[in-house]
């Protein structure tokens, strides 16, 4: 059974912090996007703390683009040459927060944004060559400032746990 065993990890150019600042409106954020204030032009280095993996930084950057109908968050893993674009907006077809997702491998997925009390969830589907895969990834600020991203992979008949990543903010 996946049990998520917390570790404080402190790494290079970013410190913990306790609180979060509330973004502002002028940062341009139409109201459909309203719930990733608090990620805003921010900036997070993280590691795996789920498996025994090496100790490789993810860096992970949200910034708002096109007169703020957009939500960019970036990813590099520059250890293993991976980088990924998200892309979130508010798609009026579905009524709903969708997103977008391109990689430097040829890997693309797209879905929808659940956002309930403190948790951002992004459900939808990863698309490599002949394969569809069912995914949910969530992010959350936990009490301590660390970010939390957990994602899921669609087994038979449930969610599996594959990872857990804590990101602590960089403020320099």
């Amino acid at each position: 059974m996946y049990q998520f065993r917390p570790q404080h990890v402190q790494l290079e150019g970013c410190t913990s912090v306790a609180v979060l600042g509330v973004a502002t409106a002028g940062q341009g954020l139409i109201e459909e996007l309203a719930g990733f204030e608090l990620l805003v032009s921010t900036s997070w280095i993280g590691r795996f703390v789920s498996t025994p993996a090496p100790p490789i930084d993810h860096e992970i950057e949200w910034k708002v683009i096109l007169g703020g109908h957009v939500l960019q968050w970036s990813k590099r893993v520059d250890a293993v040459n991976f980088a990924m674009e998200t892309f979130i907006y508010w798609d009026r077809e579905q009524e709903a927060l969708a997103f977008t997702q391109l990689t430097n491998r040829g890997v693309h997925a797209k879905g929808i944004i659940i956002i309930d009390d403190s948790v951002i969830a992004l459900e939808g589907y990863t698309m490599q060559v002949g394969v569809k895969i069912g995914f949910r990834q969530t992010f959350r600020i936990m009490p301590d400032g660390t970010l939390e991203d957990r994602y899921y992979s669609w087994g038979t008949a449930s969610w599996v746990a594959e990872h857990v990543i804590v990101y602590e903010e960089c403020t320099d």
